[in-house]
């Protein structure tokens, strides 16, 4: 197994192609998107239920969420000459006076990670330093939710009904959410103790077409 490792968690969304009896031992479909010059980035979560999310705004019903850890990325890495990109993703985005639903579907906020691996191998390990745990940490307290990396750390562990759970109150609360009324973009994350939706102004880069998969990966 050379799954893609890295200092913080990451998860998902794949595809599988073929008929295996075993769903891990087959090629997958993994989600990507495309950056404004065209090249494609792995969508990474950093939560399992915004991955859920994703997977349900977008109608993606044969994708399932998996952690990146368990995702051979050396079909993505071969295919882009030995550079691996991620778009890192926490919470979504409404641009100003709009609906969190862009053209139906939610819209991820991330940041791109440019690396140039090579090839990939069990002894490797993604390593994005203090710089990212930070600028993670800075996004939950904008929302008020300091301890939010907590409760991810407890999602991770966390029951394929109890995540439906979750995803089923965030879900049914997005169907009505009513966004602040603010002249500038917003960026919302899912507070379960308080069981709402809350938002913080971003200045992030509002460009996000649709997402896509991209078939070079594997899990072995």
């Amino acid at each position: 197994m050379s799954g893609l490792r890295a200092s913080i968690r990451l998860y998902g969304l794949v595809k599988n192609l073929g008929s295996s009896d075993n769903p891990n031992r087959q090629p997958v479909d993994i989600l990507c998107t495309v950056n404004r010059l065209g090249g494609k980035a792995i969508r990474a979560f950093v939560s399992r239920l915004d991955a859920e999310l994703m997977a349900r705004s977008a109608g993606f019903d044969d994708y399932r969420v998996i952690p990146l850890r368990t995702f051979d990325p050396n079909g993505f890495i071969d295919a882009h000459q030995g550079w691996l990109t991620l778009h890192v993703c926490c919470g979504f985005v409404a641009p100003a006076g709009q609906s969190i639903f862009h053209q139906g579907v939610l819209s991820p906020m991330g940041w791109y990670v440019y690396s140039e691996t090579g090839r990939w191998t069990a002894e490797r390990y993604l390593d994005f330093g203090p710089q990212m745990a930070e600028l993670l940490q800075t996004t939950y307290d904008q929302h008020r939710l300091t301890g939010y990396n907590t409760w991810l750390n407890q999602l991770d562990d966390a029951t394929t009904a109890e995540l439906n759970w979750h995803a089923d109150e965030a879900w049914q609360q997005l169907q009505t959410l009513t966004l602040p009324n603010s002249r500038e973009h917003c960026h919302a994350l899912f507070d379960s103790v308080d069981n709402r939706w809350r938002f913080a102004a971003t200045d992030v880069d509002l460009y996000q077409p649709h997402p896509e998969p991209l078939k070079q990966g594997a899990l072995n």
